[in-house]
Protein backbone atom coordinates (compact mmCIF):
# COMPACT_ATOMS: atom_id res chain seq x y z
CA UNK A 1 0.00 0.00 0.00
CA UNK A 2 1.06 3.45 -1.05
CA UNK A 3 0.41 6.38 1.09
CA UNK A 4 0.59 9.55 -1.82
CA UNK A 5 2.39 12.50 -0.95
CA UNK A 6 3.89 13.74 -3.82
CA UNK A 7 6.63 14.24 -4.89
CA UNK A 8 7.77 11.57 -2.36
CA UNK A 9 5.33 8.80 -1.08
CA UNK A 10 5.83 6.39 1.71
CA UNK A 11 5.31 2.62 1.24
CA UNK A 12 2.64 1.50 4.20
CA UNK A 13 2.65 -1.64 5.50
CA UNK A 14 6.04 -2.35 3.75
CA UNK A 15 8.32 -5.57 4.39
CA UNK A 16 11.78 -6.30 3.27
CA UNK A 17 14.07 -9.87 3.22
CA UNK A 18 16.82 -9.66 5.79
CA UNK A 19 18.18 -12.84 5.94
CA UNK A 20 17.44 -16.68 4.50
CA UNK A 21 17.26 -19.17 7.22
CA UNK A 22 19.00 -22.72 6.12
CA UNK A 23 17.41 -24.42 9.40
CA UNK A 24 14.04 -23.74 8.70
CA UNK A 25 14.35 -22.68 5.15
CA UNK A 26 12.05 -19.34 5.10
CA UNK A 27 13.14 -15.81 4.15
CA UNK A 28 13.42 -13.65 6.97
CA UNK A 29 11.32 -10.32 6.86
CA UNK A 30 11.61 -7.06 8.92
CA UNK A 31 8.96 -4.17 8.94
CA UNK A 32 10.57 -1.52 6.71
CA UNK A 33 7.10 0.24 7.00
CA UNK A 34 7.08 4.22 5.95
CA UNK A 35 10.04 4.00 3.87
CA UNK A 36 10.39 6.76 1.18
CA UNK A 37 9.52 5.92 -2.50
CA UNK A 38 10.79 8.55 -5.23
CA UNK A 39 8.76 8.48 -8.53
CA UNK A 40 9.38 11.41 -11.62
CA UNK A 41 6.50 13.93 -11.24
CA UNK A 42 4.67 11.96 -14.07
CA UNK A 43 4.76 9.33 -11.57
CA UNK A 44 6.99 6.73 -12.62
CA UNK A 45 8.99 5.60 -10.05
CA UNK A 46 12.96 6.50 -9.98
CA UNK A 47 14.94 3.01 -10.31
CA UNK A 48 18.43 4.48 -8.87
CA UNK A 49 16.86 6.87 -6.33
CA UNK A 50 14.54 3.83 -4.79
CA UNK A 51 17.58 1.84 -5.27
CA UNK A 52 19.84 4.06 -3.05
CA UNK A 53 17.26 4.82 -0.64
CA UNK A 54 17.24 0.98 -0.08
CA UNK A 55 20.79 0.97 0.97
CA UNK A 56 20.04 4.00 3.42
CA UNK A 57 17.31 2.08 4.62
CA UNK A 58 19.33 -0.88 5.63
CA UNK A 59 22.25 1.53 7.13
CA UNK A 60 19.54 2.95 8.88
CA UNK A 61 18.08 0.02 10.59
CA UNK A 62 21.40 -0.45 12.31
CA UNK A 63 21.96 3.11 13.53
CA UNK A 64 17.86 3.48 14.46
CA UNK A 65 17.34 5.99 12.32
CA UNK A 66 14.01 6.31 11.98
CA UNK A 67 11.82 7.65 9.07
CA UNK A 68 11.91 11.57 9.50
CA UNK A 69 14.86 11.31 8.53
CA UNK A 70 15.08 9.15 5.41
CA UNK A 71 12.06 11.24 3.94
CA UNK A 72 14.83 14.16 4.23
CA UNK A 73 16.81 11.99 2.36
CA UNK A 74 14.45 11.13 -0.14
CA UNK A 75 13.46 14.94 -0.56
CA UNK A 76 16.98 16.01 -0.83
CA UNK A 77 17.75 13.84 -3.65
CA UNK A 78 14.30 14.84 -5.35
CA UNK A 79 15.51 18.25 -6.04
CA UNK A 80 17.65 16.14 -8.79
CA UNK A 81 15.37 14.01 -9.51
CA UNK A 82 13.11 16.56 -11.03
CA UNK A 83 16.41 18.54 -12.10
CA UNK A 84 17.49 15.96 -14.52
CA UNK A 85 13.73 14.95 -15.87
CA UNK A 86 13.13 18.72 -16.49
CA UNK A 87 16.54 18.91 -18.95
CA UNK A 88 15.78 15.13 -20.61
CA UNK A 89 18.89 14.17 -19.05
CA UNK A 90 20.10 11.02 -17.09
CA UNK A 91 22.34 11.35 -13.86
CA UNK A 92 24.90 9.55 -15.65
CA UNK A 93 24.87 12.59 -18.37
CA UNK A 94 25.96 15.19 -15.48
CA UNK A 95 28.69 17.19 -15.44
CA UNK A 96 30.57 20.06 -13.62
CA UNK A 97 28.76 22.68 -15.65
CA UNK A 98 25.06 21.08 -15.28
CA UNK A 99 25.22 20.36 -11.84
CA UNK A 100 26.75 23.60 -10.64
CA UNK A 101 23.50 25.09 -12.66
CA UNK A 102 21.49 22.46 -10.04
CA UNK A 103 23.25 24.00 -6.89
CA UNK A 104 22.82 27.77 -8.56
CA UNK A 105 18.83 26.85 -9.41
CA UNK A 106 18.59 25.83 -5.50
CA UNK A 107 19.76 28.85 -4.05
CA UNK A 108 17.97 31.42 -6.59
CA UNK A 109 14.51 30.10 -5.58
CA UNK A 110 12.35 32.10 -4.37
CA UNK A 111 9.11 31.52 -2.44
CA UNK A 112 5.72 33.28 -3.10
CA UNK A 113 6.54 36.24 -0.72
CA UNK A 114 9.95 36.96 -3.15
CA UNK A 115 11.93 35.43 0.12
CA UNK A 116 14.88 33.37 -0.89
CA UNK A 117 13.19 29.34 -0.25
CA UNK A 118 16.33 27.95 1.38
CA UNK A 119 19.24 28.77 3.37
CA UNK A 120 22.74 27.85 2.09
CA UNK A 121 23.21 25.44 4.79
CA UNK A 122 20.09 23.62 3.49
CA UNK A 123 21.29 24.07 -0.06
CA UNK A 124 24.73 22.41 1.00
CA UNK A 125 22.65 19.58 2.70
CA UNK A 126 21.32 18.48 -0.74
CA UNK A 127 24.08 19.18 -2.45
CA UNK A 128 26.36 16.65 -0.72
CA UNK A 129 23.10 13.99 -0.11
CA UNK A 130 22.84 14.69 -4.33
CA UNK A 131 26.82 13.96 -4.65
CA UNK A 132 26.34 10.90 -2.58
CA UNK A 133 23.50 9.88 -4.41
CA UNK A 134 25.41 10.02 -7.57
CA UNK A 135 28.09 7.82 -7.11
CA UNK A 136 25.74 5.78 -5.92
CA UNK A 137 24.38 5.67 -9.40
CA UNK A 138 28.30 5.39 -10.47
CA UNK A 139 28.64 1.91 -8.75
CA UNK A 140 24.82 1.15 -9.58
CA UNK A 141 25.76 1.36 -13.31
CA UNK A 142 29.38 0.29 -12.97
CA UNK A 143 29.91 3.77 -14.91
CA UNK A 144 33.98 4.93 -15.97
CA UNK A 145 34.93 8.25 -15.71
CA UNK A 146 31.82 9.80 -14.06
CA UNK A 147 32.32 11.22 -10.90
CA UNK A 148 35.21 11.42 -8.79
CA UNK A 149 38.42 13.35 -7.37
CA UNK A 150 40.32 12.50 -10.65
CA UNK A 151 41.03 14.67 -14.03
CA UNK A 152 39.29 12.04 -15.67
CA UNK A 153 35.89 12.59 -14.42
CA UNK A 154 33.26 14.53 -15.92
CA UNK A 155 32.24 15.41 -12.27
CA UNK A 156 35.21 16.31 -10.22
CA UNK A 157 34.67 16.62 -6.50
CA UNK A 158 36.28 16.71 -3.13
CA UNK A 159 36.04 13.54 -0.33
CA UNK A 160 36.46 14.89 3.28
CA UNK A 161 36.55 12.44 6.10
CA UNK A 162 35.58 14.10 9.36
CA UNK A 163 34.36 12.47 12.85
CA UNK A 164 30.63 13.47 14.32
CA UNK A 165 29.41 13.48 17.94
CA UNK A 166 25.90 10.83 17.92
CA UNK A 167 23.34 12.60 20.54
CA UNK A 168 23.24 10.43 23.21
CA UNK A 169 26.65 8.63 23.14
CA UNK A 170 29.85 9.19 23.58
CA UNK A 171 31.21 7.82 20.94
CA UNK A 172 32.36 9.52 17.79
CA UNK A 173 31.24 8.20 13.94
CA UNK A 174 33.96 9.06 11.16
CA UNK A 175 31.57 9.99 8.26
CA UNK A 176 32.93 11.08 4.57
CA UNK A 177 31.42 13.67 3.07
CA UNK A 178 31.51 14.35 -1.41
CA UNK A 179 32.01 18.13 -2.09
CA UNK A 180 32.00 20.17 -5.40
CA UNK A 181 33.25 23.16 -6.50
CA UNK A 182 30.11 25.06 -6.67
CA UNK A 183 28.83 24.04 -3.00
CA UNK A 184 28.00 27.52 -1.31
CA UNK A 185 30.16 27.73 2.12
CA UNK A 186 27.85 27.98 5.18
CA UNK A 187 25.86 30.77 6.62
CA UNK A 188 26.50 32.10 9.99
CA UNK A 189 26.31 29.47 12.73
CA UNK A 190 22.63 30.53 14.95
CA UNK A 191 22.22 29.32 18.24
CA UNK A 192 19.26 27.48 18.83
CA UNK A 193 17.19 28.87 21.79
CA UNK A 194 14.47 26.78 23.53
CA UNK A 195 10.58 27.82 22.62
CA UNK A 196 9.88 31.24 24.45
CA UNK A 197 7.18 31.26 27.26
CA UNK A 198 5.17 34.07 25.01
CA UNK A 199 5.42 31.53 21.98
CA UNK A 200 4.54 28.39 23.49
CA UNK A 201 1.43 30.48 25.63
CA UNK A 202 0.32 31.62 22.28
CA UNK A 203 0.14 28.18 21.07
CA UNK A 204 -1.33 26.71 24.00
CA UNK A 205 -4.70 29.21 24.30
CA UNK A 206 -5.40 28.27 20.53
CA UNK A 207 -5.46 24.12 21.22
CA UNK A 208 -7.47 24.74 24.31
CA UNK A 209 -9.81 26.67 22.12
CA UNK A 210 -10.27 24.48 19.44
CA UNK A 211 -13.96 24.40 18.10
CA UNK A 212 -13.26 20.20 17.24
CA UNK A 213 -13.97 18.96 20.83
CA UNK A 214 -12.00 15.62 19.36
CA UNK A 215 -8.59 17.41 18.10
CA UNK A 216 -8.93 19.81 21.28
CA UNK A 217 -8.22 16.84 23.32
CA UNK A 218 -6.13 15.11 21.99
CA UNK A 219 -3.87 18.48 21.16
CA UNK A 220 -4.02 19.37 24.60
CA UNK A 221 -2.72 15.72 25.50
CA UNK A 222 -0.24 15.62 22.98
CA UNK A 223 0.79 19.33 24.12
CA UNK A 224 1.15 18.27 27.52
CA UNK A 225 3.39 15.20 26.86
CA UNK A 226 5.54 17.48 24.76
CA UNK A 227 6.20 20.25 27.10
CA UNK A 228 6.49 18.26 29.75
CA UNK A 229 7.99 14.68 28.90
CA UNK A 230 11.18 16.83 27.18
CA UNK A 231 11.04 13.49 24.64
CA UNK A 232 11.99 13.62 21.08
CA UNK A 233 8.83 13.99 19.10
CA UNK A 234 8.74 10.71 17.72
CA UNK A 235 9.40 9.06 20.89
CA UNK A 236 6.11 10.68 22.27
CA UNK A 237 4.70 8.82 19.45
CA UNK A 238 5.61 5.72 20.15
CA UNK A 239 4.27 6.11 23.73
CA UNK A 240 1.78 3.02 23.70
CA UNK A 241 -1.62 3.07 26.04
CA UNK A 242 0.04 0.29 28.34
CA UNK A 243 2.81 2.28 28.96
CA UNK A 244 0.31 5.06 29.99
CA UNK A 245 -1.36 2.05 32.44
CA UNK A 246 1.64 1.02 33.89
CA UNK A 247 2.47 4.72 34.95
CA UNK A 248 -1.28 5.23 36.53
CA UNK A 249 -0.30 1.63 38.63
CA UNK A 250 3.13 2.79 39.40
CA UNK A 251 2.59 3.56 42.55
CA UNK A 252 2.78 7.16 44.98
CA UNK A 253 6.04 7.87 42.49
CA UNK A 254 4.31 8.28 38.26
CA UNK A 255 6.97 7.35 35.88
CA UNK A 256 5.99 7.12 32.09
CA UNK A 257 8.68 4.70 30.15
CA UNK A 258 9.57 5.74 26.82
CA UNK A 259 11.58 4.40 23.91
CA UNK A 260 14.94 6.23 23.78
CA UNK A 261 15.78 6.90 19.98
CA UNK A 262 19.67 7.48 18.14
CA UNK A 263 21.26 5.17 20.67
CA UNK A 264 23.25 2.23 18.93
CA UNK A 265 21.97 0.01 21.25
CA UNK A 266 18.43 -1.69 20.17
CA UNK A 267 15.39 -1.62 22.16
CA UNK A 268 17.03 1.47 24.51
CA UNK A 269 13.87 3.11 26.96
CA UNK A 270 14.25 5.68 29.78
CA UNK A 271 11.86 5.94 32.73
CA UNK A 272 10.69 9.67 33.31
CA UNK A 273 8.80 11.14 36.40
CA UNK A 274 5.54 12.92 35.66
CA UNK A 275 2.68 14.11 37.65
CA UNK A 276 -0.69 13.11 38.17
CA UNK A 277 -2.40 16.01 36.99
CA UNK A 278 -0.78 14.95 33.55
CA UNK A 279 -2.00 11.82 33.89
CA UNK A 280 -5.83 13.11 34.29
CA UNK A 281 -5.08 15.15 30.98
CA UNK A 282 -4.34 12.40 29.17
CA UNK A 283 -7.02 9.50 30.70
CA UNK A 284 -9.54 12.12 29.43
CA UNK A 285 -8.53 11.95 25.79
CA UNK A 286 -7.86 7.96 25.79
CA UNK A 287 -11.28 7.73 27.57
CA UNK A 288 -13.51 10.64 25.56
CA UNK A 289 -11.31 10.45 22.23
CA UNK A 290 -9.09 8.06 21.16
CA UNK A 291 -11.43 4.89 22.45
CA UNK A 292 -13.85 6.23 20.59
CA UNK A 293 -11.91 6.74 17.22
CA UNK A 294 -10.52 3.75 17.26
CA UNK A 295 -13.84 1.88 17.63
CA UNK A 296 -15.73 3.61 14.51
CA UNK A 297 -12.52 3.36 12.16
CA UNK A 298 -9.94 0.18 12.23
CA UNK A 299 -12.14 -1.35 15.26
CA UNK A 300 -11.18 -2.23 18.53
CA UNK A 301 -9.51 -5.97 17.35
CA UNK A 302 -7.71 -4.18 15.11
CA UNK A 303 -6.36 -1.66 17.85
CA UNK A 304 -2.65 -0.90 17.47
CA UNK A 305 -1.92 0.39 20.84
CA UNK A 306 -0.51 3.68 20.24
CA UNK A 307 -1.50 6.40 22.30
CA UNK A 308 -2.00 9.38 19.71
CA UNK A 309 -3.80 8.72 16.55
CA UNK A 310 -5.21 10.01 13.46
CA UNK A 311 -8.95 11.25 14.40
CA UNK A 312 -9.80 10.06 10.52
CA UNK A 313 -7.98 6.99 10.22
CA UNK A 314 -7.25 6.00 13.94
CA UNK A 315 -3.91 4.99 12.76
CA UNK A 316 -0.51 5.83 14.52
CA UNK A 317 -0.27 9.90 14.36
CA UNK A 318 2.75 10.65 12.22
CA UNK A 319 5.27 13.01 13.80
CA UNK A 320 5.49 15.05 10.88
CA UNK A 321 1.85 15.93 11.29
CA UNK A 322 2.77 18.18 14.68
CA UNK A 323 5.07 19.82 12.53
CA UNK A 324 2.66 20.77 9.72
CA UNK A 325 0.44 22.32 12.14
CA UNK A 326 3.20 23.95 14.26
CA UNK A 327 3.63 25.80 10.99
CA UNK A 328 0.12 27.06 10.20
CA UNK A 329 0.07 27.56 13.89
CA UNK A 330 2.98 30.01 13.69
CA UNK A 331 1.70 31.64 10.82
CA UNK A 332 -1.83 32.29 12.30
CA UNK A 333 -0.94 33.20 15.62
CA UNK A 334 1.99 35.57 14.23
CA UNK A 335 4.69 34.05 15.75
CA UNK A 336 7.61 35.79 14.72
CA UNK A 337 11.16 33.31 15.02
CA UNK A 338 11.23 29.47 14.95
CA UNK A 339 8.73 27.41 16.20
CA UNK A 340 8.64 23.25 16.01
CA UNK A 341 8.43 20.35 18.17
CA UNK A 342 12.45 19.81 19.38
CA UNK A 343 12.17 23.47 20.75
CA UNK A 344 10.33 21.87 23.32
CA UNK A 345 12.87 19.63 24.51
CA UNK A 346 15.63 22.37 24.31
CA UNK A 347 13.35 24.44 26.71
CA UNK A 348 12.75 21.15 28.87
CA UNK A 349 16.36 20.35 29.41
CA UNK A 350 16.90 23.99 30.12
CA UNK A 351 14.57 24.63 32.43
CA UNK A 352 15.54 21.04 34.01
CA UNK A 353 18.91 22.33 33.85
CA UNK A 354 18.10 25.68 35.45
CA UNK A 355 16.17 24.10 38.43
CA UNK A 356 18.98 21.85 39.97
CA UNK A 357 21.06 25.00 39.83
CA UNK A 358 19.32 26.79 41.62
CA UNK A 359 18.72 24.19 44.05
CA UNK A 360 22.34 24.03 44.99
CA UNK A 361 23.78 27.26 45.87
CA UNK A 362 27.49 26.46 45.91
CA UNK A 363 27.08 26.41 42.30
CA UNK A 364 28.03 29.65 41.20
CA UNK A 365 29.45 29.08 37.53
CA UNK A 366 28.82 27.05 34.15
CA UNK A 367 32.55 25.49 35.15
CA UNK A 368 31.52 24.69 38.37
CA UNK A 369 28.10 22.89 37.75
CA UNK A 370 29.57 20.92 34.40
CA UNK A 371 32.17 19.80 37.25
CA UNK A 372 28.82 18.46 39.57
CA UNK A 373 28.03 16.72 36.73
CA UNK A 374 30.65 14.58 36.15
CA UNK A 375 30.84 13.96 39.57
CA UNK A 376 27.58 13.27 41.12
CA UNK A 377 26.06 9.86 39.97
CA UNK A 378 22.68 10.78 41.03
CA UNK A 379 22.41 13.84 38.47
CA UNK A 380 23.39 11.49 35.49
CA UNK A 381 20.91 9.23 36.65
CA UNK A 382 18.25 11.75 36.78
CA UNK A 383 19.92 13.43 33.28
CA UNK A 384 19.62 10.20 31.64
CA UNK A 385 15.70 9.76 32.96
CA UNK A 386 14.71 12.91 31.58
CA UNK A 387 16.86 13.15 28.21
CA UNK A 388 18.45 9.92 27.26
CA UNK A 389 21.56 11.33 27.06
CA UNK A 390 24.82 9.50 27.69
CA UNK A 391 27.24 12.10 27.22
CA UNK A 392 27.42 15.03 29.53
CA UNK A 393 29.33 16.74 26.92
CA UNK A 394 26.33 17.39 25.08
CA UNK A 395 24.46 19.33 27.85
CA UNK A 396 27.52 22.42 26.63
CA UNK A 397 25.02 24.14 24.92
CA UNK A 398 22.48 24.65 27.61
CA UNK A 399 24.28 24.99 30.60
CA UNK A 400 25.88 27.99 28.39
CA UNK A 401 22.51 29.53 27.81
CA UNK A 402 21.36 28.76 31.68
CA UNK A 403 23.98 30.70 33.48
CA UNK A 404 23.46 33.67 30.64
CA UNK A 405 19.73 33.68 31.84
CA UNK A 406 20.45 33.20 35.57
CA UNK A 407 23.14 35.96 35.54
CA UNK A 408 24.98 35.04 38.72
CA UNK A 409 21.34 34.98 40.57
CA UNK A 410 20.92 32.04 42.49
CA UNK A 411 18.36 30.61 45.13
CA UNK A 412 17.06 27.53 46.82
CA UNK A 413 14.06 25.98 45.02
CA UNK A 414 11.94 23.18 46.43
CA UNK A 415 9.04 21.56 44.87
CA UNK A 416 10.40 21.18 41.50
CA UNK A 417 7.83 19.18 40.03
CA UNK A 418 4.92 21.26 41.62
CA UNK A 419 5.28 23.89 39.44
CA UNK A 420 4.86 21.66 36.32
CA UNK A 421 1.85 20.30 38.00
CA UNK A 422 0.46 23.53 38.96
CA UNK A 423 0.31 24.38 35.08
CA UNK A 424 -1.10 21.41 34.15
CA UNK A 425 -4.13 21.91 36.94
CA UNK A 426 -4.55 25.67 36.07
CA UNK A 427 -4.88 24.35 32.16
CA UNK A 428 -7.22 21.43 33.33
CA UNK A 429 -9.41 23.93 34.94
CA UNK A 430 -9.68 26.31 32.21
CA UNK A 431 -10.70 23.34 29.92
CA UNK A 432 -13.01 22.34 32.19
CA UNK A 433 -14.89 26.19 31.92
CA UNK A 434 -14.27 25.75 28.48
CA UNK A 435 -16.44 22.79 27.77
CA UNK A 436 -19.18 23.85 30.29
CA UNK A 437 -19.60 27.26 28.75
CA UNK A 438 -19.79 24.96 24.74
CA UNK A 439 -22.11 22.64 26.73
CA UNK A 440 -19.82 19.66 25.82
CA UNK A 441 -20.09 18.54 29.44
CA UNK A 442 -22.50 18.46 32.32
CA UNK A 443 -21.90 19.98 35.77
CA UNK A 444 -22.31 16.69 37.76
CA UNK A 445 -19.17 15.42 34.56
CA UNK A 446 -17.30 18.65 35.73
CA UNK A 447 -17.47 18.61 39.46
CA UNK A 448 -15.84 14.47 39.05
CA UNK A 449 -13.50 15.85 36.58
CA UNK A 450 -12.59 18.68 39.39
CA UNK A 451 -12.60 15.84 41.94
CA UNK A 452 -10.14 13.69 40.29
CA UNK A 453 -7.75 16.41 39.28
CA UNK A 454 -7.86 17.96 42.63
CA UNK A 455 -7.04 14.07 44.29
CA UNK A 456 -3.74 14.32 41.78
CA UNK A 457 -2.73 17.71 42.74
CA UNK A 458 -3.19 16.43 46.22
CA UNK A 459 -0.35 13.57 45.15
CA UNK A 460 1.94 15.87 43.44
CA UNK A 461 1.78 18.40 46.36
CA UNK A 462 2.29 15.22 49.11
CA UNK A 463 5.18 14.14 46.78
CA UNK A 464 6.74 18.01 46.45
CA UNK A 465 7.41 18.32 50.07
CA UNK A 466 8.82 14.62 50.35
CA UNK A 467 11.56 15.82 48.19
CA UNK A 468 12.63 19.00 50.34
Amino acid sequence: MVEFEMPVTRLKTFERWDFYSPLDQKLKMVDASNTPFITYNNGVPCFEANMYMHRQLVAAMSRRVKGGTLRTYAMHIHHLVRFCSQNKMHFSKLTDSSFTLFVNSLQAERDKFGELSRSNNHVIQIAHRCLDFLSFVQTCHDLENFIGEGKENILRVKIKKYKIQIEGSKHQREVEVISHASVPTKDAVKSRFPVSEESALKVWDYIKTQKNREKRLRDIALYQCLEQLGARITEIHLIKIKNIEDSLNSGANAYLTLTTLKQTEHDVTRSIPVTRALLVDIQQYINKVRNQVIKRTIGKANDHGYLFISLITGNMLQSATLTKYMNIWKKDLAIEGELHPHLYRHAFITNKLKELILQHKEITSADKFREFLLHTERFKMQLQQWVGHKNPKSLDRYINLVFADLNGYSKTYNAVQLKDSVKIVKRQVQNIEQQLEDKEATMTESIFLIKKILCAFEVDIAQSLNKK
